[in-house]
């Protein structure tokens, strides 16, 4: 196994083993979005488009403040039986929300599921990601341009959440009630 972790921290992926006697072994690899090209779905948030990897996207829902709930004094909604925590992309990125989210993306990562709240969608795209020198910021796997030659970032949604876990940013279910 050192030799597949060395491997992996080369590419600036990372593994992660877990071990429960008697049940068995989670081995998770994460790399990191190079070029390449890559399905998304174009997303806009305070706006600003962003791309989101489309192997993500479970569905998009359009969300009713009335079915915000709050579990654990976090907003969650159920879809399908199934309760799932709502995030905004606005309080992921550590912005101020321009508007009441609209839509949301069922998101399904690796090991969560979630509603990503956000303001509109532009659409599906297919786009060649290109990485940013020098700079790497949170949540970012790299840019692309879109048809009318604006700058698109691709986000790195395993990044993004597990650095917003780590922050105190909190989204109560009051910032995405309309009034």
């Amino acid at each position: 196994m050192d030799v597949v972790r060395t491997n992996i921290q080369k590419l600036n992926g990372r593994i992660d083993i877990n071990s429960v006697p008697g049940e068995g072994t989670r081995i998770s690899i994460s790399l990191p979005l190079t070029l390449a090209i890559l399905p998304v779905l174009v997303v806009r948030a305070c706006n600003q488009p962003f791309a989101v990897p489309l192997a993500m996207v479970r569905e998009i829902i359009t969300i009713d403040p009335n079915a915000i709930q709050e579990v654990s004094g976090k907003p969650t909604i159920v879809v399908r039986d199934e309760i799932l925590p709502l995030k905004t992309l606005a309080g992921l990125l550590g912005w101020e929300p321009t508007q009441k989210p609209y839509f949301g993306v069922l998101m399904q990562s690796a090991e969560k599921s979630f509603i990503l709240a956000i303001d509109s969608f532009v659409g599906r795209d297919d786009v060649v990601i290109k990485p940013l020198q020098n700079i790497r910021p949170k949540g970012v796997a790299g840019a692309t341009l879109s048809g009318d030659g604006s700058v698109v970032l691709v986000l790195d949604m395993e990044d993004l959440l597990s650095s917003s876990e780590t922050s105190n940013s909190v989204t109560r279910s009051a910032d995405l009630i309309a009034t």
